[in-house]
């Protein structure tokens, strides 16, 4: 297998299986396991390609977002042109063959000092689980929490 062409679910399947039966065959050493599937079968190879594969397109992804980051910037500033341009106009509204563009003003909920409890009808409550995770992982412990594995397992890759 080439360093660049990606294994095609054949040779995946026929790699997994060759280092399926070798392993059926090896004793519990994580070690001998390893190094008998590296020097007999092509599984680390397609193990690589694939990861490569991962982080080159988790690489495309950083570059799209960031391309979006961008545009989102750069339309947020021909926004505040536009809205420059009508204030400086004097105009609230105007419409044109391909926009109507208007000024509009919002309102914000503002906190005033006062003396006045707030109603407990305004307030919620929440439990702080990064919180409880943090001190259960510390050794603490929290009624009605346990540490719990998830049924999934995690992979982590990165460039070397």
């Amino acid at each position: 297998m080439s360093d660049r062409a990606m294994p095609s679910a054949v040779q995946l399947q026929a790699a997994m299986s060759a280092a399926m039966q070798l392993i059926a065959e090896l004793p519990d050493d994580e070690q001998l396991r390893h190094d008998t599937i590296e020097g007999e079968t092509s599984a680390f190879e397609c193990l690589d390609a694939y990861a490569v594969a991962a982080l080159a397109d988790a690489a495309l992804i950083k570059q799209a977002k960031d391309r979006v980051r961008r545009l989102e910037e750069r339309v947020e500033r021909r926004r505040q042109i536009v809205m420059a341009i009508l204030q400086g106009l004097q105009l609230r509204k105007i419409e044109r063959p391909l926009v109507t563009a208007s000024l509009g003003q919002r309102t914000a909920v503002v906190e005033v000092p006062t003396n006045e409890p707030l109603p407990q009808m305004f307030i919620r409550t929440a439990r702080d689980l990064v919180l409880i995770g943090k001190t259960l992982r510390q050794g603490g412990t929290v009624p009605g929490y346990v540490l719990q594995d998830k049924p999934d397992l995690t992979l982590t890759l990165r460039g070397g």
